[in-house]
């Protein structure tokens, strides 16, 4: 049998890495694994939880089919259970105020009237009311509909929204109403002592450039004040836009790739760390394309980094300065290791060199880990937030105007922050948009995402 094809009874997914201390190389071991066992009860829990309407069906004929004796009810038997979806339902609000009369005053002759006040609407004389426009962002920005497709769900629903009122509404929306919040969101979000960033390609029609693109600054999972995922459009990739978005005097520590941009000639005062995972892609891609792959130097380098996130992933610790701790004792041995073998591979070829130079330029960057308890070790925190504005690029293709960029740029900030704090999407916007029916001037600190009130209305 040839020592490279693969078994069909092999199960990969039941195979380990285990490392021999007496030994440098990286041996496989077989191991059994039970499945995990379903969770029982599932679906009756599910359905338990829906509200219950019970649907009873009787006899036509209520004599016996054999001595046809009248029959006695003794109770009823549950056939079966499902979930039925009812569609979007609207209703028209009609807003009245009471109105008084004084008996006593008559100024100028004529009757005191006194009128209760009453919320203003979001937009007057519009369809688009606080939860139409909750809807209509939520189904843009968190499901990735577009305009156009929406279009036919209003008009099901007896509601002519066409794509262009929709897009007019939502930029106005975000202007008036959305901006304050993003603006106060940034503030926070530089306060912050650790911040992943990245950026994404969007195209704009009138940026007169064939690409523009999203800056994306999120906090991390752990140690953060605030989870915040920042969004900020500009129409170019230059380094100047790093201080735009987090200002040239911010002195924290910056996750990101390998970009020359992120420099401390943009930011003199911070620090930047370098994504392990980056490193690690350059040589996953060439051992996809060897043939021969137990003995090759990049297969030997993807293993030493595995071991380095295996033990990144089982650190036990409950500070920054915990973690600094167990880093310095376990994972920097394991990096040390990755550096030392890749930095004595003699005379590399091609992609080899230059994923190996990358790696060496970059070490100084990783090695931030060891000194600073409260950076990942990657920036995929940052990509999964960038992740579904991709999808929804993939289905709206692009962005006709610049201000049409920007709003995005403030519903994603908006919608994606709710999602990180655990909030329904339609209800937090519909919050915000509602509290500006009441006051043209709302305090702002009371609806970020992780107020105690804002998470009782909205949480999921």
């Amino acid at each position: 049998m040839n020592p490279d094809q693969l078994s069909l009874f092999e199960d990969e997914s039941a195979k380990i890495t285990v490392e021999d201390p007496s030994n440098d190389e990286v041996k496989e071991e077989s191991v059994s694994r039970h499945p995990k066992r379903k969770k029982k009860h599932v679906r009756q829990e599910k359905l338990d939880s829906l509200p219950q309407k019970d649907c009873e069906y009787d006899l036509k004929n209520k004599t016996c089919p054999d001595c046809e004796q009248p029959l006695e009810n003794i109770g009823r038997k549950l056939i079966s259970r499902e979930p039925v979806v009812i569609p979007a339902q609207f209703f028209c609000k009609n807003t009245y105020a009471k109105v008084y009369k004084c008996r006593h005053c008559h100024p100028n002759g004529g009757d005191k009237l006194v009128t209760a006040g009453t919320p203003s609407p979001l937009f007057n004389y519009s369809y688009v009311s606080s939860s139409v426009l909750a809807n209509i962002a939520t189904n843009k920005f968190d499901l990735a509909i577009p305009f156009n497709r929406q279009e036919r769900i209003w008009k099901a629903a007896s509601l002519e929204l066409n794509s262009k009122q929709m897009a007019n509404a939502v930029i106005k929306g975000a202007d008036r109403f959305l901006k304050p919040l993003y603006n106060l969101l940034c503030d926070q979000l530089r306060q912050e002592k650790v911040v992943h960033m990245d950026e994404t390609p969007f195209q704009v029609l009138d940026s007169g450039k064939s690409r523009s693109y999203f800056w994306v600054v999120r906090t991390p999972k752990e140690f953060a004040n605030h989870q915040i995922a920042l969004f900020h459009y500009a129409p170019t990739r230059s380094g100047k836009v790093i201080s735009d978005v987090l200002t040239s005097d911010y002195s924290g520590a910056v996750m990101c790739d390998g970009y020359g941009g992120y420099s401390q000639e943009r930011l003199p005062e911070s620090i930047f760390g370098s994504c392990l995972i980056h490193i690690r892609r350059l040589f996953i891609e060439l051992v996809k394309g060897l043939k021969l792959k137990d003995d090759a130097p990049a297969t030997k380098a993807v293993k030493l980094l595995s071991r380095v996130f295996h033990c990144e992933n089982n650190l036990q610790y409950q500070t920054p300065a915990e973690k600094k701790a167990q880093r310095q004792k376990l994972v920097k041995p394991l990096l040390d290791a990755f550096y030392t073998f890749i930095e004595g591979i003699s005379n590399p070829m091609h992609r080899l060199r230059n994923a190996i130079k990358n790696a060496v330029k970059l070490k100084s960057r990783v090695y931030q880990i060891f000194e600073i308890g409260e950076l990942p070790l990657s920036n995929n925190a940052v990509e999964q937030s960038i992740r579904p504005s991709t999808i929804i690029r993939k289905n709206s293709l692009f962005a006709k105007s610049t201000a049409g960029a920007k709003v995005n740029a403030i519903f994603y900030t908006i919608v994606q922050t709710a999602k990180l704090n655990n909030l329904n999407v339609f209800k937090y916007l519909e919050l915000i948009f509602e509290a500006h029916t009441r006051s043209q001037n709302p305090d702002l600190k009371a609806y970020l995402p992780w107020n105690p009130m804002v998470r009782q209305l909205c949480g999921n």
